[in-house]
């Protein structure tokens, strides 16, 4: 009789886009507040974060955040990005939301107390730097990201799974058509077609997403390529009599973007997330904040609960000033993995 198969063993890292966590605690916590100050952003993040440590045995945990000036690399190509938002991508100017700006900066350092290796860089945006940890996944590991992003769908596989904040689920291969009404390998494709409304993309004139499930149902059943988008095109408008102007202004690449006959090339280049625009200083920051042991001097948590009684985080916890032992007890993990790594690489 032979043993049975030995089950694979894998590391589970949680990848978070921090901006996209913490905007929607913050918006979704804003009567919470302490001595006049609104706490709610910072405590709904750590409380959020804590849910999903508490869900799963993570072995590290990593959160990227956007910079002043993130976005630039992808403003560079296409100067109308993000335009809709008010953003400028070489000057300083004042955060558009100054309490929610500050509370950013104390997460920051929560995370600093709690091991948890974060990214963030002036130019660079976060799900690039989530995007390049993605394109260097180990054999033995298993990625959930967490983010609102819906972009970041492309970057799921059979090891790489999006916990969607708003859904409050882990999107996976499995489960993806249970969410979404197309196949997860086509999420760039439909937007390079179509346009991302959200960041100011523009798309094919009069094209949605709507359009092409309609002419192309094929989205929600295979991997598709731009090529396949051409073919199908030529099939159904030869069968008709008189021919569908929106499909005639995909093969002419008809935009009211300032993209122009560029349109495909453009998109695709700030749009794919599976091949992440990068510099390569941001390369080998990115490369040593992934192997780097982080030295705990001076990381403690009483550091924590200090900061918690501080912030009056304690008062909000179940349970009061004794509540925030059982509070930090899923970080506590992660501490003495990153702990145990470290001591690890000095003997």
């Amino acid at each position: 009789m032979s043993r049975p198969t030995k089950r694979k063993k894998y590391t589970n890292t949680l990848l978070v886009d921090g901006d996209s966590l913490l905007k929607t605690a913050y918006h979704g916590a804003k009567n919470l507040y302490y001595k006049e100050t609104h706490i709610g952003g910072i405590y709904q993040f750590l409380t959020m974060l804590r849910k999903c440590l508490n869900e799963y045995r993570y072995d590290r945990v990593f959160v990227f955040w956007d910079g002043q000036f993130s976005g630039r690399l992808r403003y560079d190509i296409y100067k109308d990005y993000k335009s809709n938002r008010d953003k400028d991508f070489y000057n300083e100017t004042p955060p558009s939301e100054p309490e929610l700006f500050i509370q950013k900066e104390r997460v920051i350092q929560y995370c600093e107390e709690l091991f948890i290796r974060q990214y963030k860089d002036k130019i660079i945006e976060a799900d690039y730097g989530i995007a390049y940890y993605c394109s260097q996944i180990k054999e033995d590991e298993k990625i959930v990201i967490v983010t609102n992003d819906r972009d970041m769908l492309q970057l799921i596989n059979e090891r790489v799974g999006v916990y969607v904040i708003n859904l409050k689920k882990i999107v996976t291969i499995d489960n993806y058509n249970q969410n979404f009404n197309h196949h997860y390998s086509n999420v760039m494709l439909l937007k390079m077609l179509s346009g991302d409304n959200s960041d100011n993309i523009k798309g094919i004139k009069g094209v949605s997403e709507k359009t092409l499930l309609k002419y192309f149902p094929e989205f929600s059943t295979k991997s598709l390529t731009l090529n396949d988008i051409f073919s199908k095109i030529e099939s159904i408008q030869s069968e008709r009599k008189n021919r569908l102007k929106t499909l005639d202004n995909i093969k002419n690449k008809v935009t009211v973007g300032i993209q122009g006959d560029d349109i495909f090339t453009i998109n695709e280049k700030i749009i794919n997330l599976k091949n992440p625009l990068l510099t390569e200083s941001s390369k080998e920051e990115l490369d040593n904040l992934f192997c780097t042991p982080i030295d705990p001097e001076d990381r403690t948590t009483k550091n924590v609960i200090r900061m918690m009684l501080e912030d009056g985080l304690t008062m909000a916890i179940p349970g009061g000033r004794d509540g925030y032992i059982n509070f930090l007890q899923p970080f506590l993990r992660i501490i003495k993995k990153e702990q145990s790594y470290f001591t690890k690489t000095q003997n």
